[in-house]
């Protein structure tokens, strides 16, 4: 006998039974890049929309109308402005040049809540002058940097009052940074923004909000020195800063001139993506949610600054740039003012370059003097950062002085008064569809005592998931089947002698299920910036589609949810049991939380490592959960152990809940965290049922 006789003699069984079901084509070659197509399209569609909508723009008033709308819609997406309290302004030093002279500034832009600052004020010329707030990109020495710097002593010495400050998470506002060592703990600037912007998401703020707030109160200090003109205000940053000054100037009309330095001059919808593009967030102040709903893009931004004069920077001149121009320019010609806006390069990398400097000395200087400014820079030299300190060691938070962000979020969560969890669903932005299963089965796999049937059902148009059914020879008396979700894929713990083989060889039928985006429909794309560490995630490829799903007023965790209860319909449809046991591990523990709170089919939950609970991240200034696990606003109504208050009449185990950087908490701690939860299983005489087991290493 040979070997290849031998080979067929011995699988001829294995192969009939695999065959006694017919293979079906995946739903992959159907739905390519699942997930991310369907946030895009959505995206993409919306946008259409609102093009139509602007496409009807025909006159002035048209124009003033619309910018009124984006203004009321900016508002609400920052959770509108809060009371204005005193400044109290500090000058904590000063220094003298030839023809100006610096002041090291501090001011409150809420109580107890510090800005960092440079006012640079001219020696000659005739008074008030010109003020000129400038809000910095994301260099994490911010108003220090020479580069920056160079600007503000261009405008100076051209005759402009300019008040540098430091934005939160930069400078000497930084959280992160140690003046000692000089070295920063967790990351640099975008780091700083999105690590404390997640978690205000949470608690229904943004730091957007507390940003453009902070220009604004940059705004009343120049309006408080008799140095400067109150009527002639202008701002001006770049890159980050540039995108504030869209945002400030478009909502504060006491902003007369502006310059956006390559600051998003662009469209952010519609999105065109191949499978190979690189796909990331920018760090989270820079994003409005939901503005792909209320149809507020960049350029409607830039519109809303109009008719007051606009100055557009970037690098070199490029598709994307020069539509947006366009679209910008149409808005004040039916303005009549064609004149105020204008657009110029570099021809060079992303910086305040020299010619960019004066490009925007020259815009000042045209609008508030009547002259054309400066045609060359002047020589002049930087001063060393310690120079420029309104602190002691150049660190807020390392002086103490005052509050942080993380000390404001921190009060914030201990003031709310949640107004409940009743509508969970629209909570969570969680949607039940009827959608037929369309069930495909892909291939049955043998093994030892057991087979696994590979299926994909529809959760939605769009959306299907893949399962794997995991059939025992030989049944147990339990009927109920186990539906099993893990953060990483079903697959995560499917091998060979892994946790699903022990529950299947125990007579338990599993259905392990990937939701969408994740395991085997995991997008293709790399993320946008291949950033190192443990804080990396901030900007990767899930965090992307999450602010992608924000955008359209949803959340991915609600996505999901939705997608697990799917699972139980198909769970419930094959097996014909009344219900179903489910298995959540990780960000799956969460899932499922929520999922048996919106579906009493799911008759017992074991949650192990999920998130504790969302309060935990408001006492922290550092985690390692991302954004596919928040949800906009939820704090303001409940959080996870007032979720698993709803499960008293079912069957609840916690194992292991981990605190914000993913450490398994103590039994203690996790026992006072759910005592809520604890008091409403023993209202409904089933205390036993609801198990907390932490077994910290």
């Amino acid at each position: 006998m040979t070997r290849r006789q031998f080979a067929a003699l011995t699988l001829a069984p294995a192969v009939s039974n695999s065959q006694t079901r017919p293979s079906e084509t995946s739903y992959a070659s159907d739905h390519p890049d699942m997930l991310v197509r369907y946030l895009t399209t959505r995206l993409n569609a919306l946008a259409a929309r609102w093009d139509t909508e602007r496409a009807l723009i025909r006159s002035a008033e048209d124009v003033n109308r619309r910018s009124r709308l984006v203004r009321s819609k900016m508002l609400e997406m920052i959770h509108g402005l809060p009371r204005r309290g005193p400044l109290a302004p500090v000058v904590t030093g000063s220094f003298e040049r030839p023809d100006y002279r610096v002041e090291n500034v501090l001011f409150q832009s809420r109580p107890d809540f510090w800005v960092t600052g440079n006012l640079y004020i001219p020696k000659e010329g005739t008074r008030p002058f010109p003020g000129i707030i400038s809000p910095c990109g994301h260099y994490a020495d911010a108003r220090m940097n020479p580069e920056y710097q160079s600007a503000y002593i261009n405008m100076v010495k051209a005759g402009f009052v300019v008040l540098a400050y430091d934005p939160i998470g930069q400078g000497e506002r930084r959280q992160y940074w140690n003046p000692e060592t000089g070295a920063t703990e967790v990351g640099g600037a975008t780091t700083e923004h999105s690590m404390a912007g997640q978690v205000l998401l949470l608690l229904g703020e943004d730091l957007t909000h507390y940003r453009i707030w902070d220009g604004m109160r940059a705004i009343d200090y120049l309006e408080s020195r008799n140095e400067v003109d109150k009527d002639r205000i202008g701002c001006a940053g770049h890159s980050g800063g540039g995108t504030l000054t869209q945002f400030i100037a478009a909502l504060d009309e006491r902003v007369k001139v502006a310059v956006i330095n390559e600051g998003g001059t662009g469209h952010r919808w519609p999105i065109e993506l191949r499978p190979e593009s690189r796909l990331g967030p920018s760090d989270v102040e820079q994003n409005l949610f939901p503005a792909a709903v209320h149809g507020v893009d960049l350029c409607d931004i830039h519109a809303a600054i109009a008719p007051r004069p606009l100055l557009t920077l970037i690098e070199n001149f490029n598709p994307r740039f020069n539509l947006a121009a366009e679209h910008i320019l149409h808005r004040y010609q039916q303005l009549g003012v064609p004149d105020r806006f204008a657009s110029e390069e570099a021809t060079d990398p992303h910086a305040w370059t020299p010619k960019l400097r004066i490009a925007t000395t020259r815009w000042f200087s045209k609008w508030f003097y009547g002259k054309p400014g400066p045609d060359t820079e002047p020589d002049f030299e930087v001063e060393p950062e310690r120079r420029l300190y309104c602190t002691p060691n150049g660190s807020i938070h390392y002086s103490r002085k005052g509050d942080t962000i993380y000390g404001s979020i921190a009060k914030k969560a201990a003031s709310i008064k949640k107004d409940g969890i009743a509508n969970l669903a629209a909570n969570i932005g969680y949607k039940r569809t009827e959608t037929p299963l369309s069930v495909r089965h892909l291939v049955t796999t043998l093994r030892k005592g057991y087979r696994i049937e590979k299926e994909e059902f529809i959760s939605e148009p769009g959306i299907y998931i893949p399962a794997w059914v995991f059939l025992p020879d030989k049944p147990g008396s339990d009927k109920l089947p186990l539906v099993y979700v893990h953060e990483s894929g079903g697959q995560a713990h499917a091998l060979e002698f892994g946790p699903i083989e022990k529950l299947v060889t125990e007579g338990k039928t599993v259905i392990a299920v990937d939701l969408r985006g994740i395991g085997e429909t995991r997008p293709p794309h790399p993320p946008a910036s291949d950033r190192p560490g443990e804080f990396g995630f901030l900007f990767d490829v899930e965090t992307a589609m999450s602010y992608m799903a924000w955008y359209l007023d949803q959340s991915l965790l609600g996505m999901r949810v939705s997608d697990l209860t799917r699972a139980v319909d198909y769970a419930v449809e094959r097996t014909g049991a009344a219900g179903v046991r489910m298995y959540g591990f990780g960000m799956g523990a969460t899932w499922g939380l929520f999922a048996a709170a919106l579906d009493d089919r799911i008759k017992t939950l074991t949650g192990e490592r999920g998130l504790v609970s969302y309060h935990s991240l408001t006492q922290t200034d550092r985690y390692r959960h991302g954004a596919n696990v928040f949800v906009r606003d939820l704090l303001l109504h409940g959080d996870l152990p007032d979720v698993a208050a709803l499960l008293s009449g079912r069957e609840l185990t916690l194992r292991n809940p981990v605190d914000p950087m993913k450490r398994v908490v103590s039994q203690a701690e996790a026992e006072r965290t759910y005592e809520s939860a604890s008091a409403a299983f023993r209202r409904a005489n089933r205390s036993e049922h609801f198990l907390i087991r932490c077994s910290q290493s």
